[in-house]
């Protein structure tokens, strides 16, 4: 991203100011402490005597990676859900053509790019946690629909998602490999909390991020304005040093 980089202001960018909280929180209070329970369980049956022990460390290994699915889609709609809203309220506020509105209303990951940039002005590809989000909405249609496209476009580009055939793969006979239009199936997927994780602070350095264009973006800055900037340059430029 160009910096310093401007935008005409809206209401929509002070009401963004608190998604980040709010999938952050839901990764703190929700998704953590589920997860947390779950292991706490696994372990208890892994380390249990009971010959019925193995069943259910099944049961909860299964229900783990059930649960860590539905998480990562319900972190993808609460993103979409996001972004639609913002873009949303961009262009009513800006008075664009009522076609555009709905567009941004029902607009998909693949398109809302194009919408981001008539209405702001800069790429979403341009925000440097955009291949997060990107696998993030691959990963979260996967888990939503399965196997079909999604899961192809997703294995052509994410194998790594797939580590146990990865691991096995390169020494089955030629003719045993699956062909490239065939990915494994999507149950195979393993999904990680850290993964997770990466997810929702992806979300929140974007919104981060938004609020640095809009504090930019103030022409008149108040001192706390100016004070609050400073800082986060300092930070941006940390993040790139450390890189």
């Amino acid at each position: 991203m160009h910096d310093p980089f401007t935008w005409k202001n809206c209401h929509a960018d002070v009401v963004s100011a608190g998604y980040g909280a709010i999938a952050l929180s839901f990764l703190n209070e929700v998704i953590e402490p589920s997860l947390d329970t779950l292991s706490a369980q696994l372990d208890r049956w892994k380390n249990s005597e009971d010959p019925i022990a193995p069943f259910y460390v099944d049961d909860i290994e299964e229900l783990n990676r059930a649960m860590i699915m539905a998480f990562c889609l319900s972190i993808q709609s609460l993103w979409e859900r996001q972004i639609r809203e913002y873009l949303v309220g961009c262009a009513r506020e800006l008075k664009l053509d009522s076609d555009l509105i709905k567009k941004a209303m029902k607009g998909n990951w693949k398109n809302l790019d194009g919408i981001f940039h008539e209405l702001r002005g800069i790429s979403l590809t341009e925000f440097e946690p955009y291949q997060e989000l990107d696998l993030l909405c691959q990963l979260g249609n996967v888990c939503r629909h399965g196997d079909g496209p999604s899961a192809l476009s997703l294995w052509e580009k994410h194998s790594d998602l797939w580590p146990k055939r990865n691991q096995f793969s390169p020494f089955l006979p030629e003719e045993m490999n699956l062909e490239e239009e065939q990915p494994p199936p999507a149950k195979e997927i393993v999904i990680t909390r850290n993964l997770l994780g990466s997810f929702v602070h992806a979300i929140v350095s974007f919104w981060n991020e938004t609020e640095y264009i809009y504090l930019e973006s103030i022409s008149d800055k108040h001192p706390s304005v100016v004070k609050k900037l400073s800082e986060l340059r300092r930070e941006r430029a940390l993040r790139k040093v450390e890189k």
